[in-house]
């Protein structure tokens, strides 16, 4: 999810303090978690709970708020404190959700539904010292519906940091102008495929051009796509959560730029790990 002024609202749902908005929902946005096999159920907190914690997961169901956190093994296996750390933070987010439903349920009955908050992280792909990871929070805090948004992290193993996709390019300019255009076409294509041809896939794509910059994706939640040849990335993939260029009803966006278009304008120690066409997802 690119960093955008038109996210602002996403911000705010998806962080720790969550708004409070007296409307009745319809809608609870989620996503399941599987639960492990093993698994130890526990009496915790205030309400009725059934709490899961394992290595790996993290589970609250209460009668004001559901909590869950996953982290797949691949991750752990690869970057075992990244992993660690991503689940660390899915447990403060939870646990300051969870306190903010209750405080909301004691100070407006009348108008409260009960909140949820579901978060998971994937391993994408890897090559080399690289790896690309995708997250998905789906969460419910009041209104007509909840939101959800996906995030996405290029990660140095070696340097144990991250990195932006700025930091792969010698010529950061040359490549968005390659790749830029092609962001904002599969947009316009997209967003007319969706309206079922209500629409055309040049309005759309000039209405993506006033909300997307080339500093944006350079410098944005950006990750890399898995390539049809092994061990290499097929190019980079940009996400879009509901209402970023688009309705709430035409949902989420994922534009996914083939390493071809830009491969020319990455630094020399970052260009062999791009090969193919991106793999096309199962």
């Amino acid at each position: 999810m690119l960093r955008l002024a038109c996210c602002a609202m996403m911000g705010m749902l998806l962080t720790s303090a969550c708004s409070k908005k007296p409307d009745a929902p319809d809608t609870d946005v989620t996503q399941g978690v599987e639960q492990p096999a093993g698994e130890v159920a526990a009496e915790v907190g205030q309400g009725t709970v059934t709490a899961v914690d394992t290595p790996h997961q993290i589970e609250v169901s209460k009668d004001y708020f559901t909590g869950s956190a996953r982290v797949d093994d691949a991750l752990f296996s690869v970057a075992p404190d990244l992993a660690a750390e991503l689940l660390a933070d899915a447990r403060v987010r939870i646990e300051a959700m969870d306190e903010d439903a209750r405080t909301y349920r004691e100070a407006d009955p009348e108008y409260f539904n009960p909140y949820s908050l579901s978060i998971e992280w994937t391993l994408v792909a890897q090559a080399g010292d690289l790896i690309s990871i995708e997250g998905f929070t789906g969460a419910y805090s009041g209104g007509a519906h909840g939101n959800y948004g996906t995030d996405a992290r290029i990660h140095d193993l070696a340097a144990k940091t991250d990195i932006a996709l700025r930091d792969l390019m010698a010529d950061p300019e040359g490549a968005m102008a390659a790749s830029l255009p092609v962001v904002l076409s599969e947009i316009g294509r997209q967003r007319s495929e969706k309206a079922g041809g209500g629409g055309s896939a040049d309005t759309f794509r000039g209405e993506a051009a006033d909300a997307i910059s080339a500093e944006s994706i350079l410098g944005g939640e950006i990750g890399l796509a898995a390539s049809n040849v092994a061990e290499r990335f097929g190019g980079f993939a940009v996400h879009f959560a509901p209402y970023e260029i688009g309705s709430y009803a035409e949902g989420a966006y994922k534009v996914t730029v083939p390493q071809a278009v830009f491969q020319d304008f990455l630094k020399p120690r970052y260009a062999a790990l791009f090969a193919g066409e991106p793999a096309i997802a199962e």
